[in-house]
């Protein structure tokens, strides 16, 4: 396995027009940005100047040369992937190679897949695919067996904070909602099973609505779940008899993990957890 300072080392050794990048670590973290824009230099010759209030993905993203599918879906569509199909008959404009990056492509489903299969079975000269999987068995045997597998880790990643990608005006609002809970619903405390007797008020509605709306827009399903977890065990640590409102809560977010690829809405989800009963 190689480190990722040696993998650019080495990068002219790697000559298939298609590399799946594995690395374990991508289980808990995307692909870091700094080594993005290192990756995205050496590959194709295209420097990224970063801002501090965009992300270098977006920065990426808008560059004529490169193409990156949507990071954000849990399942890659074929109309996510549509636009390979055009922009790998082209020459790259700027850089020396035209660069497609598909983060985690276990996400493709059998569909996206076989919309992809035709560029990578017939590269264009000047273009490169760089995929990237935390198992490799979770990978599509149709899209693996195209690539060069390059097992890679990173060195010295400070792990952030879940906090560090979330404001604290977003964080407040979701712990203030989870400390409603004690209000709102009395008899939970008493028993999982007796029926909620929470009123809810059209203010209070129209608050949840809108601070869900808010919240789904700007941040993945994922984040908003750890969040919601998190602000759920900061209550229970200074309040022991929250304990069973924690439970009921944790099993909606844990509910809405295993729900994701059936419905993803994060909107919905955060509707149902922070008013406290089923959507139906």
């Amino acid at each position: 396995m190689n480190s990722f300072e040696e993998f650019i080392k080495n990068i002219q050794d790697y000559k298939h027009h298609a590399l799946l990048l594995v690395c374990k670590q991508f289980e808990n973290m995307s692909f870091p940005e700094e080594h993005f824009k290192t990756l995205v230099k050496e590959i194709s010759g295209v420097a990224l100047f970063q801002t501090n209030d965009v992300s270098l993905f977006d920065i990426a993203a808008s560059h004529n040369d490169i193409f990156i599918a949507d990071r954000t879906r849990k399942i890659l569509r074929i109309e996510d992937l549509a636009k390979i199909k055009e922009l790998v008959l082209y020459q790259p404009s700027e850089g020396k190679r035209r660069l497609f990056f598909i983060e985690n492509c276990e996400r493709m489903n059998t569909n996206s897949a076989n919309a992809l299969l035709k560029s990578l079975e017939e590269p264009q000269a000047k273009s490169i695919f760089i995929l990237t999987t935390k198992n490799l068995s979770l990978v599509l045997p149709t899209i693996s067996s195209r690539c060069q597998k390059v097992f890679i880790h990173f060195k010295e990643i400070s792990k952030k904070s879940i906090l560090d990608s979330i404001s604290q005006e977003d964080f407040n609002l979701i712990k203030l909602q989870i400390d409603s809970f004690k209000n709102f619903m009395p008899n939970l405390v008493n028993s999982l099973q007796e029926k909620e007797t929470k009123t809810v008020t059209l203010n209070e509605i129209k608050s949840v609505l809108e601070i869900s709306e808010k919240l789904s827009k700007e941040y993945q399903a994922n984040l908003l779940q750890d969040l919601i977890v998190l602000a759920t065990n900061e209550r229970l640590k200074k309040d022991p008899s929250f304990l069973v409102i924690a439970k009921s809560i944790l099993a909606n977010v844990t509910e809405w993990k295993n729900a994701e690829t059936l419905n993803p809405s994060s909107q919905l989800w955060l509707n149902r957890i922070f008013l406290g009963y089923k959507l139906n």
